[in-house]
């Protein structure tokens, strides 16, 4: 059951960076090991592993001279064979150990438990040092289709490639002179004139008016009402 876990989670990291056009592949440096022991290479099943390599610009065409390797999935630095792409990028390793049977739906002990192990037990890792690097998916060698085709690997590019220099930039052109605006001098608001001393302006006769109307009606009150009492 863990073994399960791993590989889901190992498949699930690479399909999310498979997805963003990301590879984040690492050269194997545990080389010449041994593929792992089944009770199917017991038996003596054991099958061919092919594929082409191709570049995430351009998957139609494939890759020459390209280093490829059949590797671990669940350990990726640990290598089982190498080989090298030939003209059109295509590869093949033979005498693969079987990993699992698909008709009797057990793994590599022979039991059910080990089925999606053995179904997912190996990965090619592909590296062009000009180019860049990438892996395929995971799968397993049946013993019932020993030859397993394992679709493009796809190497992405740009991971080695050279910065190119930053251009400089360009200086625009001066902008070519223009007319100097006559200056126009702003004309001031008309200020009110004030009215000459001695005049007596309208507001004011009003004022005058209701002062003298106050002070005779006061009287009024005093004489009528106040001193009677």
């Amino acid at each position: 059951m863990r073994n399960i876990f791993k590989i889901a989670i190992v498949g699930l990291i690479l399909c999310v960076l498979l997805g963003t056009g990301t590879a984040l592949a690492f050269t194997p440096t545990e080389k010449g090991t041994i593929a792992p022991r089944t009770v199917w290479s017991d038996r003596g099943i054991k099958g061919t592993v092919s594929g082409k390599v191709v570049t995430s610009l351009d998957q139609s065409t494939g890759v020459s001279g390209t280093y490829v390797a059949l590797v671990n999935a669940m350990n990726p630095n640990i290598e089982y064979f190498n080989t090298t792409s030939d003209a059109d990028g295509n590869f093949e390793f033979t005498g693969v150990n079987a990993t699992y049977s698909s008709t009797l739906m057990k793994g590599m002990d022979g039991s059910s438990g080990t089925y999606q192990q053995g179904m997912n037990e190996y990965m090619i890792y592909a590296n062009k040092s000009s180019i860049g690097e990438g892996y395929s998916s995971s799968f397993g060698i049946d013993t019932n289709y020993t030859s397993t085709e394992t679709g493009p690997v796809v190497i992405y590019a740009g991971i080695y490639a050279v910065a190119s220099p930053t251009p400089t930039s360009t200086p625009l052109p001066a902008p070519a002179p223009t007319s100097t605006p006559i200056p126009v001098t702003a004309t001031p608001a008309p200020t009110a004139t004030p009215a000459p001393n001695g005049q007596i302006t309208a507001l004011t006769l009003t004022i005058t008016a209701a002062i003298v109307a106050l002070a005779i009606a006061a009287i009024a009150v005093y004489f009528l009402y106040l001193r009677k009492k």
